[in-house]
């Protein structure tokens, strides 16, 4: 629990010093600030339940069912599974889409990330496969 803590306590900070380098100070481009903004807001919601964790034991013991249940583990990995196969038709159908429309860039870069994902697919599937 402290080893998270600190990592959010991390996160919180650099989130906030984006944001203030770019959107108050203007050091930086907006995207960092963006980014910032998001990273703060995501640690502090999770520096919240970390506190409500240590605060209240029934929370708790509801949180800790809710991580170890099988269902919700299945669930999870069935949702991670269909995002990934999602976003692989739809990165193919952007490719042929932006080919079509000659956005050789957007294409590019769609076909890279295309490529590399099923190539960490199949190492992970490969390892995964041989560990079980």
């Amino acid at each position: 629990m402290r080893h998270r803590t600190f990592s959010y306590v991390i996160i919180l900070i650099v989130g906030g010093m984006l944001f203030v380098l770019s959107e108050i100070l203007g050091r930086i481009d907006s995207f960092w600030g963006g980014l910032g903004l998001a990273l703060f807001i995501l640690a502090t919601l999770r520096l919240f339940q970390v506190l409500r964790l240590k605060t209240s034991k029934d929370y708790a013991k509801k949180w800790n069912i809710d991580v170890n249940d099988e269902r919700y583990i299945y669930i999870s990995k069935d949702a991670r599974s269909k995002a990934f196969y999602y976003s692989v038709i739809i990165e193919a159908i952007l490719m042929i889409i932006f080919t079509t429309l000659d956005m050789t860039e957007y294409t590019k870069i769609l076909s890279c990330l295309f490529v590399g994902q099923l190539l960490i697919y199949f190492i992970l599937y490969f390892v995964l496969r041989k560990t079980s």
